[in-house]
């Protein structure tokens, strides 16, 4: 830029009447192109202009034709030559317009800085959109116009490295790079990160004269309970009290009966307490097999369940002795 506000500063040099004619020819493809909107052909015909008839209107021209096409880097040597310029030649409106566009230029800006790795291999080359870059330039904020970019490390031996970036109006940002993977090998898979595992105390040594304790016996393992259960020695005693009970009754009834024969009756107390005792003998006998019967134990795997509901009717010339039940 010092160098372009140098030789901008000297008076122009007198261009042939072949050049200035070739500028203005320029001057007005330009000017066709901005109409349909190609500011890319406009700029490149400005900038010939230039190079062959060098004026401060097409050089004021070139630069706001760079700054609408985004190319702001451009723009800002062409404005700050454009100021020099006006300057020089005394033309103070268009010196303030220069600096005021100027200004406005370089808060737009973008600014990269590459930071190589330190551990990366000698001889690597930093591209930056397949322009190669100078290693001075690498560790220092690079101007570059917004918008999408590619940077590129390139190594003999490796694959070539890209890194696409993003940058915004006057954005400032940092970007370490490095070289790619050595040619033809697989890059890693990322490794994710796995959690420490927790620590846990370690199990104290056993002592030698420590008797080894016995694994807790699970309820398999349980001693059985033995052929005799809660039900079964439940059903062996309602079953001896209904058989004392039938016993007890049926002699009552016996005895009732010769009371009754000699008094000339059919039924007697006796053979009332008797036919009811014989009943309530026989219900709790009933009771009792069935439970002694449908126990399980734990001798033998247990493959049938009954319940049973003993009932009893009496009347007043006969009884009824029955149970309901279900496997």
């Amino acid at each position: 830029m010092l160098a372009a506000a140098l030789v901008s500063a000297l008076p122009a040099r007198a261009a042939s009447p072949e050049n200035r004619a070739a500028a203005q020819k320029h001057v007005s493809q330009a000017q066709e192109a901005k109409k349909r909107g190609q500011l890319g052909e406009a700029c490149k015909h400005l900038a010939e202009a230039e190079r062959l008839d060098s004026k401060l209107p097409t050089l004021m021209e070139l630069a706001e034709c760079s700054e609408q096409s985004g190319n702001l880097v451009d723009a800002e040597t062409q404005w700050a030559m454009a100021r020099d310029r006006a300057k020089h030649d005394e033309k103070p409106q268009s010196r303030a317009r220069a600096e005021t566009r100027l200004a406005a230029v370089q808060k737009r800006i973008a600014h990269l800085t590459l930071q190589l790795a330190p551990n990366a291999p000698a001889g690597a080359q930093v591209l930056r959109d397949e322009a190669p870059l100078d290693a001075a330039a690498l560790g220092a904020p690079l101007p570059m116009n917004p918008g999408e970019h590619v940077i590129v490390v390139k190594l003999a031996g490796h694959d070539d490295a890209r890194y696409p970036v993003k940058l915004a109006d006057g954005d400032n940002q940092t970007l370490p790079i490095t070289v790619g993977a050595v040619a033809g090998s697989s890059p890693a898979p990322p490794v994710a990160a796995v959690p420490a595992p927790a620590l846990t105390a370690p199990l104290p040594a056993p002592s030698p004269l420590a008797t080894p304790a016995a694994p807790p016996a699970s309820k398999q393992d349980a001693a059985p309970a033995g052929w005799w259960s809660k039900e079964r020695k439940a059903g062996a005693i309602l079953g001896a009290v209904g058989v004392v009970g039938l016993g007890a009754g049926s002699a009552l009834c016996v005895v009732g009966s010769r009371d009754a024969d000699k008094h000339g009756s059919i039924v007697s107390q006796s053979m009332a307490l008797g036919a009811m005792s014989a009943a309530v003998g026989g219900v709790l006998l009933v009771t009792g097999v069935v439970l002694f019967a449908s126990s399980p134990s734990d001798e033998a795997p247990q493959h049938a369940r009954i319940t049973v509901t003993p009932t009893l009717l009496v009347a007043r010339d006969a009884g009824v002795l029955g149970a309901s039940g279900q496997f």
